[in-house]
């Protein structure tokens, strides 16, 4: 089950060190004003088919911007080219929803983020460094691996943090996931520079108190979870914001196999067999169109 975070972390994050949504440490202290003022958020759906990913310039342009944050000044060699230049191409891009933070002012990308249905993972970041525990979460939860949304490589650009954008990430993320209706959201949050904490302090809660090796990198991760339903309760006014965007993009995916006007309801998937509970595999189709981009006004707080 989930363990209420006793507040010494409290926070969520990615499969990544260089994955930094800690910009939130001003915590109260924070100007009172919505990062949506000066940070546009693109919603992108799953890429059809998913082994196009990386075809489209916005694709592109993820990849070479994780590519160079993770790098960080060369701790990770292994994130830039021979060429000089960044790439960080995971397999996960292709079968993930991708959020995106611009500066309205320039346009530079900034800060990402991604969401996956866990049951097109092979494997699952989360299940392959603690197959138990997430078991026993799903389990004690009474959910399936197609209630859940796995989160990673959130990033934010370290010139522009102590904005609240990674909060405006985590927030964009539950409310993505629950327009999905998905029930869950777990990671493996980075300990190191207290993300974990970050997360937790957002609304995210620990799975289990121990701590894992996060395969390629050697950080240490904890697994943290959130029900989407909880979190956003805590953050009423930037969800308010940030509905009618992820709203907007949802609305605009139609899924592969139905006739334009019969879709599901926005952004779900069609599976084609419900999964058992949870320990059995699951089995879901998804896919998208173009990418979706906020052009809305900017909110105020």
């Amino acid at each position: 089950m989930l363990r209420s975070a006793g507040d010494d972390h409290d926070a969520w994050n990615h499969d990544h060190p260089a994955s930094d949504i800690s910009d939130e440490q001003g915590g109260s202290r924070m100007r009172e004003s919505s990062p949506l003022e000066s940070i546009k958020i693109e919603v992108y759906p799953i890429s059809d088919p998913p082994e196009s990913f990386g075809n489209e310039p916005w694709q592109r342009e993820v990849r070479a911007f994780r590519g160079e944050m993770i790098y960080d000044n060369g701790r990770l060699p292994q994130f830039r080219l021979e060429n000089g230049e960044f790439s960080d191409a995971d397999e996960h891009d292709c079968h993930a929803y991708h959020i995106l933070g611009r500066l309205r002012s320039t346009g530079k990308l900034i800060a990402s983020a991604r969401l996956a249905p866990v049951e097109l993972l092979s494997p699952s970041r989360v299940m392959a460094m603690d197959e138990a525990v997430a078991m026993r979460l799903l389990r004690s939860e009474g959910l399936r691996r197609s209630d859940v949304l796995e989160g990673a490589r959130w990033i934010v650009d370290p010139r522009h943090r102590g904005r609240s954008i990674g909060k405006l990430l985590v927030v964009t993320g539950n409310v993505l996931a629950r327009h999905l209706r998905r029930k869950m959201i777990w990671v493996g949050a980075i300990t190191a520079a207290g993300q974990d904490a970050t997360l937790r302090r957002f609304g995210f809660r620990e799975a289990s108190p121990e701590e894992h090796v996060l395969p390629g990198v050697g950080d240490l991760v904890r697994l943290l979870a959130c029900r989407p339903e909880e979190l956003l309760r805590h953050h009423p006014v930037l969800t308010a914001q940030i509905t009618p965007i992820v709203t907007d993009a949802l609305a605009r995916v139609r899924l592969p196999g139905r006739p334009q006007g019969e879709d599901a309801p926005a952004g779900t998937f069609s599976p084609q067999g419900e999964d058992a509970p949870a320990g059995a595999s699951g089995s879901q189709g998804g896919g998208v169109s173009k990418a979706l981009t906020d052009n809305t006004s900017v909110f105020q707080e």
